[in-house]
C-alpha cells in the first residue's frame, strides 16, 4: 500500500508553494477571462492584476475550504503619518487554538492591558486627526476649585467645551475637533494624615482658537499651558501622546469630539508567511528591512517581539512614520 503523505496544517509555506499560489491563479484567470476575449486584450499582464485584486479573498476562501488551523496575520493601522504593523498567529477555528491553563488573572494585571489599548487608540485617534499648528493644552485648578469627584471634573470639560463651541457657531464656524484626558488621583500623606487631590486635564485640539481666549474661558485655575503643536521627523506626535495618555496612579478618562476622523485598519493573511515571522522574531535587522519592502514610504521607527508560551505564536509590533 502506498504510503499517505500529510502536510503540515499549522505550516502554511506548503500552502503556499504549491496548492494557493496555483489555485489563486487559475480562480483570476478564469474569472477574468470569461468577460475579456483573449482577442482584445493581453489576458497574462490582465490577469496578474485581477490576481493580486483577488488575493486576500481567494486565500480566506481556501483556508476555510480546507481547514487551515493556523497561520500568521497581519494588521495594519494608518493613523495620519503614523502607520502601526501587528504581526499575530490566527485560528480559523476555535477548537484549533492551543488550550492554556486556566489562571486567574488579576485585576491589576487586567487594568494594564485595558490602559494599554486605551493608550493606544487615544495616540491612533491624535496621529489621524492632529499635527502641526494644532494646540496642546493642560487645564488645571486653584485649590479653592478642586472639583469633589471624576464625575464633577468631566462636567467642568464638557460646560468648557460648550462656551467655545457656541463662541465657534457665532463665528460660523462648526464645532470644536478635541481630544481630552482627565487625570485625577487622591494622595493620602502617612506622616500629617491628610489626603490631597491632584486633578488636571490634558487637551488636543485644532488649532483655530485663540491661545488666550481659551484660557479666558477656563475659569478654574490660573496655571495653565497651552503650546502649538510640532511633530518631530522621527515619531510624529507619538512622544505627545504617549506623555499624555501615560500610565495614571489615580483615576482617568478621556473623551473626545464625535467629528474626528478613524484610523484606517486593514488585515491582510499574505503580508508576512510563517518563516519570515521566526526569521524576524531572530533577527530584529531583518524586521526593519522586510518592514520597508512592504510598506515603502514610510520610515522605520521601532518594533517590539513577544512569544506566547500557551500557542507557541509569534507577536510582532512595529512602528513606522510617512517619509
Amino acid at each position: 500500500m502506498r504510503k499517505i503523505k500529510y502536510k503540515d496544517n499549522y505550516d502554511p509555506e506548503n500552502i503556499y508553494q504549491d496548492d494557493l499560489n496555483k489555485y489563486i491563479q487559475k480562480s483570476a484567470y478564469d474569472r477574468y477571462k470569461e468577460n475579456n476575449p483573449v482577442s482584445q486584450v493581453n489576458i497574462d499582464e490582465q490577469y496578474r492584476k485581477q490576481q493580486a485584486m483577488m488575493e486576500e479573498l481567494e486565500i480566506e476562501r481556501f483556508i476555510v475550504l480546507h481547514r487551515i488551523n493556523g497561520v500568521y496575520r497581519t494588521r495594519t493601522i494608518k493613523a495620519g503619518n503614523q502607520l502601526e504593523v501587528d504581526v499575530y498567529p490566527s485560528f480559523q477555528f476555535a477548537i484549533d487554538v492551543p488550550r492554556e491553563r486556566k489562571k486567574g488573572v488579576s485585576t491589576q494585571a487586567q487594568k494594564n492591558l485595558n490602559n494599554k489599548k486605551a493608550q493606544r487608540y487615544v495616540n491612533n485617534l491624535i496621529s489621524c486627526n492632529f499635527g502641526d499648528g494644532d494646540l496642546w493644552c493642560t487645564w488645571t485648578y486653584k485649590e479653592t476649585e478642586i472639583p469633589a469627584d471624576m464625575k464633577e471634573a468631566q462636567k467642568n470639560m464638557q460646560n468648557f467645551i460648550k462656551r467655545i463651541n457656541y463662541r465657534r457657531a457665532k463665528r460660523g464656524l462648526p464645532n470644536l475637533k478635541y481630544i481630552y484626558i482627565t487625570e485625577y488621583d487622591v494622595e493620602y500623606n502617612e506622616k500629617t494624615g491628610k489626603t490631597s487631590t491632584r486633578i488636571h486635564h490634558h487637551m488636543v485640539c485644532e488649532g483655530t482658537e485663540d491661545r488666550d481666549m481659551l484660557e479666558k474661558l477656563w475659569k478654574h485655575g490660573d496655571r495653565n499651558t497651552t503650546r502649538r503643536i510640532h511633530s518631530d521627523l522621527d515619531t510624529h506626535l507619538a512622544g505627545m501622546a504617549n506623555y499624555i495618555s501615560k500610565d495614571p496612579r489615580g483615576k482617568k478618562r478621556w473623551c473626545a469630539s464625535k467629528n474626528l476622523k478613524k484610523p484606517t485598519v486593514t488585515k491582510s493573511y499574505s503580508k508576512f508567511r510563517k518563516r519570515e515571522v521566526e526569521r524576524m522574531t531572530r533577527d530584529y535587522g531583518l524586521i526593519e528591512e522586510l518592514m520597508k519592502k512592504k510598506y515603502p514610504g514610510y520610515k522605520f521607527i521601532d518594533a517590539k517581539v513577544y512569544f506566547n508560551k500557551h500557542n507557541q505564536g509569534n507577536y510582532i509590533y512595529a512602528r513606522m512614520v510617512r517619509c
